[in-house]
């Protein structure tokens, strides 16, 4: 048993409310909630006066030593990096991905990614496994149900992109849906026209217009926004809820939003790049271009408005990072990284950095420019991600649930800059932004990691979380 920790003076916030509280922490759960100076019992004290106390955030969407190009090269930051960057930010879960490597099961590579996670992972973290190119004719749609039955592996990712490498099809779609249904998961999509993309990739290339921003070109609009529309009338069919990764489109959005309203299942998320920065930022200067480059790409300034429209209006539930660093050294290296494709962007891996920086940009472009509540601040972080995912212990102050707890300081500014941050990318795509708030203590499951004059992220304390069942709100 260790030392009860009493978080006091601080002003607690739910996704629904707010209010003045003390929080008594024991074994690593929340026991008790009670009026300023009222707990029942002591323990180590953690002064929050003047801050909030917030549920640790959930970050669904991460790629952590992620393998791509062919498996020749890997994201930047480990399990270990990755999270202790989360820690530091304020986010105390996260969920990543597993991919089936060349010559082994989708079975195979879950466990040996789950395994290396384990040992690894300073806060606790779930996994996705994405859905084989083939697995409506190898089997691996049923080696899917096995892993959602041994281990908990309750989103499944389709992807509707990256055609011969990733790209399902619609079979896929149709017999996996419906599986996931069947077994309580939930299909996450990535949800662009991989033939559209495609087509306009090799139509730049014919015509020379190869430069880093040109990866935005390749991506239009319409691809996401009918691949969004296919895979909600397909979700429809099956009668399957399904969750839309990374939206970056207004008219993806629009195609979410026209679903809620019909009552469908319909959820998605968005990223802090899309919401804050844009095309006009990158477009014609050259190979800093591609520490931008991410699919779906990072858009014209202009369809920023229709994404906050769309988030502060419950049509976007979450938001994620997304969070893939490479490399920007400007000199060919190996593994190949971000100068993979100096010049030619279709060789440039795609992918951003941002699991650090959410909740301080989050709080500071929507809650104190006015765009969304501090409820909705906390629903989208860590709230509703913790209940579509299927996260049971997670998202919430409240009696019973796991102690991942954030002391929010509102008066605590900071710089953003890659000499600040704790990725090992090396850059951010906010340097010198400066934020208003940021996280004072950051507990995961009643554990100091981040205080005023403490740090400890203990490689493989974070734990591997089992799920239930996904794609429900309630």
């Amino acid at each position: 048993m260790t030392e009860p920790i009493v978080v006091l003076n601080g002003r607690v916030v739910t996704a629904s409310d707010e209010f003045e509280a003390d929080v008594r922490i024991v074994d690593g759960k929340i026991e008790e909630l009670a009026p300023r100076g009222r707990l029942s019992g002591t323990g180590e004290p953690i002064d929050a006066d003047g801050c909030y106390v917030i549920p640790g955030g959930i970050d669904t969407h991460t790629h952590f030593e992620n393998p791509t190009l062919m498996f020749t090269t890997a994201s930047i930051d480990d399990f270990h990096s990755g999270t202790v960057a989360a820690a530091y930010g304020g986010t105390t879960t996260v969920i990543d991905f597993v991919k089936t490597e060349p010559e082994s099961t989708i079975t195979e590579c879950f466990e040996r990614r789950r395994e290396v996670a384990a040992s690894k992972c300073a806060v606790d973290f779930a996994l996705h496994p994405v859905v084989p190119i083939a697995a409506a004719e190898t089997g691996a749609l049923a080696e899917l149900a096995g892993l959602a039955e041994r281990h908990g592996a309750m989103t499944w990712k389709f992807f509707m992109a990256y055609p011969g490498t990733l790209m399902v099809d619609d079979r896929t779609l149709i017999e996996g849906m419906r599986l996931a249904r069947q077994v309580g998961a939930m299909p996450i999509l990535h949800a662009e026209n991989g033939h559209i993309v495609h087509d306009a990739t090799a139509r730049l290339i014919e015509s020379g217009q190869t430069a880093e921003h040109h990866h935005h070109d390749a991506h239009p609009h319409v691809a996401e926004a009918e691949a969004v529309y296919r895979a909600i009338s397909i979700g429809e069919y099956v009668d399957s809820p399904v969750f839309i990764v990374h939206v970056s489109s207004g008219r993806a959005a629009e195609e979410i939003a026209r679903a809620k309203r019909k009552g469908r299942p319909v959820y998605a998320e968005t990223c802090p790049q899309y919401l804050l920065t844009a095309l006009e930022e990158y477009e014609g200067i050259g190979f800093p271009a591609a520490a931008y480059v991410c699919s779906p790409p990072i858009r014209e300034r202009a369809n920023q408005a229709a994404l906050w429209t769309a988030l502060a209006a419950g049509d976007l539930d979450t938001v994620a990072t997304d969070h893939a660093p490479f490399s920007m050294c400007e000199e060919a290296c190996f593994p190949p990284q971000k100068s993979n494709g100096k010049g030619y962007f279709p060789h440039i891996p795609n992918g951003v950095p941002g699991v650090e920086e959410r909740l301080m940009l989050l709080w500071e472009s929507g809650v104190v420019s006015g765009r969304i509540s501090a409820q909705q601040f906390v629903d989208l972080t860590a709230t509703r991600p913790a209940k579509l995912f299927g996260l049971t212990s997670k998202g919430a102050i409240e009696v019973g649930a796991d102690a991942d707890v954030v002391v929010w300081d509102p008066r605590a500014p900071r710089t953003l800059s890659s000499g600040n941050l704790h990725t090992n990318a090396g850059y951010t795509l906010y340097e010198g932004t400066t934020v208003s708030a940021s996280p004072r203590y950051v507990l995961s499951r009643g554990e100091v990691l981040v205080s005023p004059d403490h740090t400890s992220f203990p490689a493989g304390r974070g734990r591997y979380l089992h799920r239930q069942r996904a794609g429900v709100l309630s």
